[in-house]
C-alpha cells in the first residue's frame, strides 16, 4: 500500500519531534514533510501533492486559516490549544475535516491514526460523490441534447408532413392520440416500455397507464397547459400493464391542420427510473454514513435545527445524546478494521432497534454516534426523563454481545445527555454540551451516562 502523504504545518520543535517519534514508533506507513511557517508550508504545497495536511493554528507569521484557502481539495486536520474548542468550531465551519487538541503529555497523537483515516475516508465519499454528480451531469446533458434533437426534428417533420412524417419506429416510446385522446396507433417502444401490444392499447385512452400516484388537478393543469401552448413536457408516475409503477419523462406535442385545429397529439415517453436511481444514490452519498448507513454529520445538524425550529415555535423540548464506545482502538489494534467496521454496522443496527421512527441516530464519525430524540415533550423534566430512559435502552442494548467473525465480545459505550432547546439555541452549541457530557462519563470509568444542564456536568 502506498504511504499516506503528510504535510506537517508545526514551528515548535518540541511537538515536531514528538510526531517524528510518534509515527516511528507505530511504524505508521506516513511519508512526511514538516514546514515550520505559513510561507514555508505554501512554498511544499506549490511543488508537492499531499494526501492530507495537519496544520498547528498558531505559526510564528500567521495561523492555518491562512493556509486554508489554498488546499480547497486536501483534508485538513487543525491542530489547537489545550481546550481551545472556539479555534476548533471556527476551523470546521472554514473547511477543515477534523481537528486535535494538544495537551502536555502529547496523548492527542493517540488519536491521529484514527483522525487521519477518518478524514482520509470523508474525502473519498467526497471525491465519489463529485464523481456521481459529474456523472449525473453528463448524462442530463446528453438528455437534453437527445430531446432537444427530437424536438426539432419532430416540428420539421409536422410542418412538412404531419403525423405521417414523424419518424415512428425509434428507440423512444411513441404514442398517437386523436384530439379526445383515444389512442390511435404506438410503436414497439411503446409496447416495450408499457407491455401493451398495439392491439391492446389502440382505441384505449391514455388513462390505462394511470398509476394513482397523481390526483386529478395534476391532469388538469397538464391539459390545461397543453390547450394553451400546444405542448407539455413533465414527470410523473405510470403504470405498466404488468403492474409496475415507473417514473417517466413525459412530452406531448399537438398535431394541427392547416387550420390551426388539433387534430392529434404525439407523445413521447421515456423510462428514467435509471436516473431516479442515480438521484437517489447521490443523496445517500450525501446525506448518510457509508458503513452503518444511518445519518451522517451533515443529515444530523439539518434535522437538529429543524428540530430547534419546531421546538421554539411549539414550546417543546428534546433530547441529545452522543455516545462513544469504549476501548473501540484495541478492538481495530488487534483484530483488523474490518472487525472495527461490522461492530460499527451492528451498533447502527441496535441503535435503531431501540429508537421510534421521528428520532434520528447518526454516526459523525469514527466510533461517535448521536441520536437526536424528537421535541415532543412539554416541559424539561419530561425530555430529561425520556432521554434517561432512551440512554439506558442505548445502554442496555449495546452492553449485550456481539460476534464478530465467530469470536463473543463486549463492549459498553460513554454517554452523554442535554436537553434542547433549554441548553443553548443553535446546534453547534448542542453539539458541544452533548460532547462535553459524553467526555464527563467516559472520565468517569467509562460504561457510564453523563448529562450537561447549561452549567453543570452530572453523572446519572
Amino acid at each position: 500500500m502506498a504511504a499516506i502523504q503528510v504535510l506537517l504545518i508545526e514551528d515548535n520543535l518540541t511537538d515536531q519531534m514528538g510526531f517524528k517519534r510518534f509515527v516511528k514508533k507505530n511504524a505508521l506507513n506516513y511519508d512526511y514533510q514538516i514546514a515550520s511557517s505559513v510561507s514555508e508550508a505554501l512554498s511544499l504545497l506549490s511543488t508537492h501533492s499531499f494526501d492530507i495536511v495537519l496544520a498547528d493554528h498558531a505559526l510564528g507569521d500567521g495561523t492555518a486559516f491562512d493556509v486554508l484557502p489554498h488546499i480547497p481539495s486536501t483534508p485538513v486536520i487543525m491542530i489547537t490549544g489545550n481546550d481551545n474548542a472556539t479555534i476548533a468550531v471556527k476551523a470546521l465551519k472554514a473547511g477543515a475535516s477534523d481537528y486535535l487538541t494538544k495537551d502536555i503529555e502529547s496523548s492527542y497523537l493517540e488519536l491521529l491514526p484514527i483522525t487521519i483515516e477518518n478524514a482520509l475516508q470523508a474525502q473519498a465519499i467526497k471525491n465519489e460523490l463529485e464523481k456521481h454528480r459529474e456523472n449525473l451531469e453528463v448524462l442530463v446533458e446528453q438528455r437534453t441534447r437527445e430531446l432537444q434533437t427530437e424536438i426539432e426534428k419532430r416540428k420539421e417533420i409536422e410542418k412538412q408532413l404531419r403525423i405521417l412524417a414523424i419518424s415512428f419506429e425509434t428507440h423512444e416510446s411513441i404514442v398517437i392520440t386523436n384530439a379526445q385522446g383515444s389512442i390511435i396507433k404506438v410503436n414497439k417502444a411503446f409496447t416495450t416500455l408499457t407491455g401493451y401490444s398495439a392491439e391492446e392499447a389502440i382505441g384505449q385512452n391514455m388513462s390505462i397507464l394511470k398509476s394513482g400516484h397523481q390526483d386529478q388537478k395534476f391532469y388538469t393543469n397538464m391539459w390545461a397547459k397543453l390547450l394553451e401552448t400546444g405542448q407539455y413536457e413533465g414527470e410523473l408516475w405510470n403504470r405498466c400493464k404488468s403492474g409496475r409503477v415507473y417514473p417517466e419523462y413525459l412530452t406531448i406535442t399537438a398535431v394541427r391542420d392547416h387550420d390551426g385545429s388539433v387534430i392529434n397529439y404525439v407523445g413521447l415517453l421515456t423510462d428514467i427510473t435509471e436516473q431516479k436511481a442515480a438521484e437517489s444514490e447521490i443523496k445517500k452519498l450525501a446525506f448518510y454514513d457509508a458503513l452503518t448507513s444511518l445519518a451522517n454529520r451533515r443529515l444530523l445538524i439539518d434535522r437538529l435545527e429543524h428540530e430547534l425550529a419546531i421546538a421554539k415555535r411549539i414550546n417543546a423540548y428534546g433530547s441529545l445524546i452522543y455516545l462513544d464506545l469504549d476501548d473501540f482502538k484495541p478492538l481495530n489494534d488487534t483484530y483488523g478494521h474490518h472487525i472495527g467496521d461490522e461492530l460499527l454496522i451492528q451498533v447502527g443496527q441496535r441503535l435503531q432497534a431501540v429508537l421510534r421512527e421521528e428520532d434520528t441516530p447518526a454516526r459523525i464519525g469514527g466510533d461517535e454516534f448521536v441520536v437526536l430524540i424528537h421535541a415532543s415533550e412539554k416541559s424539561f423534566e419530561h425530555a430529561l426523563k425520556n432521554a434517561k430512559i432512551v440512554s439506558k435502552k442505548i445502554q442496555q442494548e449495546l452492553n449485550k454481545a456481539y460476534f464478530l467473525d465467530n469470536r463473543e465480545h463486549y463492549f459498553s459505550c460513554s454517554i452523554g445527555i442535554t436537553i434542547y432547546p433549554e441548553n443553548g439555541h443553535d446546534s453547534d452549541k448542542i453539539m458541544q454540551h452533548a460532547d462535553k457530557a459524553m467526555y464527563c462519563a467516559k472520565h468517569a470509568g467509562k460504561n457510564t451516562i453523563s448529562l450537561f444542564d447549561g452549567e453543570n456536568t452530572n453523572l446519572i
